[in-house]
């Protein structure tokens, strides 16, 4: 195999890793999904100047990707199953003459933490003969070479290839007594001295650490005497529950946050909860299945609210039909029902379910609800906000002894005017009966004008429609004042963000579909279609990148007036009209597909 064959086989496994799309990687190095589709593909290499920001992206060094060993490290862990530090790029180092030797403690993770709980090291690398995982406990000595096969996985449901339990003084394996529980199928069960007694020599606080393999890998999770592990729905994932009378936190729910490929925050919500629950989805999924990735909606008084995907069409209901879940919607609820409500949501928690929800922090944007403290009067969450307070308070000690507590969450700071709550498993409807589904929903969204619970916003074209003659009133840029002139080229920045991240969805979820459908004309309408949303995006991204940007001009006490030219709103305006008709010719594509179905 020539040298760029083996580099672009070991960016995009990678990438995989990592959990990003050709056209995520693509975007945080700023090159298009083509140019990283040809490196690993072998066609050609990452640029020299891409290289930081491609080592940054994979976390791995330079040379790592770029140098064809046969044996390299794609992850290594260090973890007490509850906190982890990625250490892959200083593992790497100890790669030598493709063999790897090394004794994993405090002296080479100095920045570790300091408490009683077992300590590890998952690896997961790879040799000419595939991908393999394996672990050791700090200070054993861990070597692996190309010849080394260490654990794969071989079933959908997890297996767990190591338990122990004591602390760090003193510990023994319980794996015959893991392999003997697991007989009876528990969905949670509890740490105790009656299910892992505790060894007479062993003082303090006892743990109970599990590493098991699943479909992603190897990973490690733990909790102390007293606290509860719990499986996922699918019996793919184990998950800590810090339990008691009074709070329960899911834990290791990643950030949410605008700009991360998750633009629309009921989308990136969605896609939490449904990964916390063991389903295997993506963003981009969830935006195609739900019908989200169609979405078009506008307020003639330009409100940022028309970036929300449900403010005009309730793409929930399609996004939970096809998963095959049931869900309970809570709507602008009065004072007198919330109690009700929080019990619920305490329940569903409990039950390592998360909530979605509108208004958490900041702003009406969706998030997730995470935990509860203080028997529920404290709620925790996961907004697309997080990142403002953690970068203001990130070095406050008091602020970090709460981080503790809370798991890394922040509290919701008010009440949600709506909650969705992922209710029980059904029979979900095939790929296929998604896509389809999707198309319907495009016609539907995009061909209708308004929806009777929400007459002040358009939708489909009528959107379309509104927002170009709003940017072309050109006596109301005249007349406006430089706060009014400033909203509204916020909202019109935000807007169209939504939208380019909405079409981005749509051509991703098209693509990915084409292998769904077999009848030649069918897949060649499907083929056109996905094509077609391609150029859409690309040429919304482009325009949305040459737009100013409010919050840059707001650090700068530069002028929104003077920045967002007559000229610029032109071609925006002339963009929108070439996107309405793309949008007119994927509606016959789809309504070809569905015709041949």
């Amino acid at each position: 195999m020539i040298v760029s064959e083996k580099v672009g086989k070991r960016i995009a496994t990678l990438r995989k890793r990592k959990g990003l799309s050709q056209e995520q990687l693509a975007e945080l190095l700023h090159v298009s999904a083509q140019a990283v589709s040809k490196w690993e593909t072998g066609k050609s290499l990452p640029e020299t100047a891409t290289l930081p920001l491609l080592s940054a992206a994979l976390n791995h060094s330079i040379d790592s990707i770029l140098l064809p060993q046969e044996l390299v490290v794609l992850s290594a862990i260090y973890t007490d199953g509850q906190q982890e530090l990625d250490v892959t790029q200083l593992v790497n180092q100890f790669v030598a003459s493709d063999r790897l030797s090394l004794l994993p403690g405090e002296h080479l993770f100095p920045h570790s933490w300091n408490d009683g709980r077992l300590k590890l090291l998952l690896v997961t690398y790879e040799t000419p003969d595939g991908i393999y995982s394996t672990f050791v406990l700090k200070d054993q000595l861990l070597t692996i070479d190309i010849h080394s096969n260490g654990y794969v996985s071989t079933s959908d449901e997890l297996q767990i290839i190591a338990a122990h339990y004591g602390n760090e003084q003193a510990h023994r394996s319980v794996a015959a007594k893991m392999k003997h529980y697991e007989h009876f199928r528990w969905t949670q069960f509890t740490a105790t001295h009656e299910l892992f007694p505790s060894l007479i020599d062993c003082g303090g606080q006892d743990y109970l650490l599990l590493v098991y393999l699943n479909a992603e890998g190897i990973h490690a999770v733990s909790c102390a005497e007293g606290e509860q592990i719990h499986y996922s729905r699918d019996r793919s994932h184990l998950y800590q529950t810090h339990s008691s009378r009074d709070q329960c936190i899911i834990e290791k729910i990643p950030r949410l946050g605008f700009g991360r490929g998750r633009d629309c925050s009921w989308a990136g919500a969605m896609t939490l909860a449904l990964t916390a629950r063991g389903v295997e989805t993506t963003y981009e999924q969830v935006m195609g299945y739900s019908g989200a990735c169609w979405r078009m909606a506008f307020e003639p008084v330009w409100d940022y609210s028309a970036a929300d995907a449900l403010v005009v069409y309730d793409y929930s209901i399609p996004a939970c039909k096809a998963y095959g879940l049931s869900a309970r919607r809570a709507n602008r609820l009065e004072p007198q029902q919330r109690t009700a409500e929080k019990l619920a949501i305490l329940e569903d928690i409990r039950q390592g379910r998360l909530p979605l929800a509108i208004n958490l922090r900041v702003a009406p944007e969706w998030g997730v609800i995470t935990g509860y403290l203080a028997e529920g009067d404290v709620l925790l969450c996961r907004s697309y906000f997080d990142d403002e307070t953690f970068s203001e308070l990130e070095a406050d000690p008091e602020f970090q002894a709460h981080m503790r507590i809370s798991q890394g969450y922040l509290h919701v700071d008010q009440w949600p005017y709506r909650i969705i709550r992922l209710g029980d498993q059904m029979e979900a409807p095939s790929a296929l009966e998604n896509l389809y589904a999707s198309l319907r929903v495009k016609l539907e969204s995009m061909q209708a004008e308004t929806l009777s619970n929400s007459s002040s916003y358009a939708i489909g074209y009528k959107a379309l429609e509104l927002w170009r003659e709003g940017l072309q009133d050109h006596p109301w840029y005249a007349a406006a004042d430089e706060e009014a002139f400033s909203r509204r080229l916020s909202v019109n920045h935000f807007c169209m963000m939504a939208l380019a991240d909405a079409r981005r969805c749509a051509a991703a979820y098209l693509r990915d579909s084409l292998p769904l459908v077999h009848d030649p004309h069918e897949q060649a309408a499907l083929s056109e279609m996905a094509a077609l949303y391609e150029a859409m995006a690309a040429l919304l991204e482009d325009l949305y990148e040459a737009l100013p940007d409010p919050a840059v001009l707001r650090k700068k006490g530069a002028s929104s007036r003077l920045s967002w030219t007559s000229r610029q709103r032109g071609q925006q305006a002339e963009l929108l009209t070439r996107i309405a008709s793309m949008e007119h010719r994927g509606d016959t594509l789809a309504q070809t597909v569905l015709s041949l179905a």
